[in-house]
């Protein structure tokens, strides 16, 4: 789904001194340092922060950017954020490194047609890809996505050329007629179909939860911070909420943090399914954990991680609604 990720690659050097502050502030705020990257599932982040939900609940958020949703899990275990806006596959790959370090505490949204493969127009199905050129991002999810849709139609990995891509790349290649198909993500699949340079031949929409978008904290902020952190996601889920019920005023509010149109993220909502407190408890008593074993169990095979993560603990619902 999104860039390539090697958590324990990520230095911890650098600067997050615009983070730093004591415990509470002068407005009598306590400070919560999240990371995230601009993404439309991640739309809570933007609608709680610009309505002052998060103030509301007594939090200074202080917010860190990141280019993709792996690379601030480095600095949520070393202590410099709080919680971080992240993949279930990033907090996977991180915990055959650092087992026991990592929990999901909230899943905001899962992926349901918001990544896809891309293909020419005379490429009807994923069963027409035998012998094509198709990049992914090799031991990711995106190419776990690629392989349910070869299998779906009798083929395996070796029927094609894979090229190993991250998302952005494949779908400019793609755009550029450089590749017979590719996985990608928004906002290059309507780019794509806009321009009619290619259409969808299978989307995460047919593999529900395999790309899924969480947040996640460490064992020292389980610790040091849970009063906050039920705080945060109080405030998080009042603006999941609010999107899941009107998703034009949700799309107007986070328009300008999405660095869209409003009715550029609104075209773009359905592609994600959001998922609010109730979903969360439930999806996270078992369907999620499923999910998670699949893709420890592809991690290994491919060689991303060492041994297979146990998933059984790494769904932790006990600090949504309180």
């Amino acid at each position: 789904m999104k860039a390539a990720f090697r958590v324990l690659a990520v230095s911890l050097a650098f600067g997050f001194s615009a983070l730093t502050c004591s415990a509470v502030n002068a407005d009598g705020l306590k400070p919560y340092k999240v990371g995230y990257n601009s993404w439309i599932g991640y739309i809570s982040l933007f609608i709680a922060k610009e309505k002052g939900f998060f103030k509301d609940e007594g939090l200074d958020l202080q917010m860190q950017s990141f280019s993709s949703p792996g690379d601030g899990l480095a600095p949520l275990l070393g202590g410099q954020l709080d919680a971080h806006f992240t993949t279930a596959d990033s907090v996977i790959t991180a915990l055959d490194k650092a087992p026991g370090r990592l929990e999901i505490v909230y899943m905001t949204d899962t992926s349901a047609g918001a990544d896809a493969i891309l293909a020419k127009s005379d490429i009807a199905t994923p069963a027409d890809l035998k012998g094509k050129t198709v990049a992914a991002t090799a031991g990711q999810c995106n190419e776990l996505l690629l392989r349910k849709a070869l299998a779906k139609y009798g083929l395996v990995p070796s029927d094609i050329k894979l090229t190993n891509m991250n998302p952005d790349d494949a779908g400019a290649a793609f755009a550029a007629g450089k590749l017979d198909a590719a996985v990608t993500w928004e906002p290059w699949i309507t780019k794509v179909q806009g321009e009619k340079k290619g259409h969808v031949i299978f989307s995460s929409k047919e593999a529900p939860n395999l790309i899924l978008d969480v947040v996640a904290i460490s064992d020292k902020t389980a610790k040091d911070k849970a009063d906050e952190t039920k705080a945060f996601l109080r405030a998080l889920n009042k603006a999941n909420e609010l999107a899941i019920a009107d998703p034009k005023a949700a799309s107007e509010i986070a328009a300008k943090s999405l660095e869209l149109k409003p009715e550029e993220v609104l075209d773009m909502l359905p592609k994600v399914k959001l998922y609010g407190a109730t979903d969360n408890v439930a999806q996270m008593k078992g369907p999620a954990i499923e999910v998670g074993k699949e893709l420890a169990a592809f991690f290994k095979e491919v060689k991303v991680n060492d041994g297979v993560v146990d998933t059984s603990n790494i769904f932790n619902p006990s600090f949504i609604g309180k």
